[in-house]
C-alpha cells in the first residue's frame, strides 16, 4: 500500500517536473504573487503572472498573461496581452503586436498605433487618452451588460432545469 503511494507520488513528480522546467525556460517568467518587471533594454520571451502585476519597459517577444493584477506597457510586446481581474495601460510609445483582452477590468491606451491587433474589454471600460479611437477593432462591454447577460443565462438555465424536473402533463 505504501509502495503504491510512493510510486504515484514519483509518477506525479515526473509528470509535473517537465512542465515546471518549460514554464521557467530561459526568457520565460512565471510568477505567483511577485511582480514581473522587464527593464528597458531587457528582452524576455513570455510572462505569466498570478496575483501580481507586469511592467514592460523593454521587449517581450511572446505573450503576456496577468491574472488578478495589472499590466503596464511602455515598451514592446510582440504577442497578445490578456488581463483577467485587473487593469491594463498601454503608453503612447508602447507597441502591442497582438490583441489586448481585458476581462473584469479596464483598459487605457493612448494612441491607435499602440495596439496592432484588436482590443476587447469584457466587464469594464476601454478608453483612449488621445480622444476618439479611429479603429473599429476596439470593443468594450460594460459591467452592466455582462451582468445582464449572466442574469439572462441563469434564467434560461433555470427554466430548462425546472422544465426537465417537472414535465408538463401530456
Amino acid at each position: 500500500m505504501l509502495t503504491r503511494m510512493v510510486l504515484r507520488i514519483a509518477a506525479l513528480l515526473l509528470l509535473v517536473a517537465p512542465a515546471a522546467v518549460h514554464a521557467q525556460a530561459p526568457g520565460n517568467r512565471t510568477y505567483f504573487n511577485q511582480d514581473i518587471f522587464v527593464a528597458q533594454g531587457q528582452q524576455i520571451h513570455s510572462a505569466i503572472c498570478l496575483f501580481c502585476s507586469v511592467q514592460v519597459e523593454g521587449d517581450l517577444t511572446g505573450h503576456v498573461i496577468v491574472l488578478f493584477g495589472s499590466l503596464n506597457i511602455t515598451g514592446r510586446v510582440q504577442g497578445s496581452a490578456t488581463v483577467i481581474g485587473g487593469n491594463s495601460v498601454i503608453d503612447s510609445g508602447a507597441r502591442l503586436g497582438g490583441n489586448a483582452i481585458v476581462i473584469d477590468g479596464n483598459a487605457v491606451y493612448e494612441t491607435d498605433e499602440s495596439i496592432s491587433g484588436s482590443a476587447y474589454v469584457l466587464g469594464g471600460h476601454l478608453s483612449t487618452l488621445g480622444g476618439h479611437a479611429k479603429s473599429t477593432h476596439r470593443v468594450s462591454f460594460s459591467p452592466v451588460f455582462l451582468f445582464s447577460l449572466a442574469a439572462a443565462a441563469l434564467l434560461l438555465f433555470s427554466a430548462i432545469y425546472l422544465k426537465r424536473r417537472h414535465p408538463s402533463p401530456a
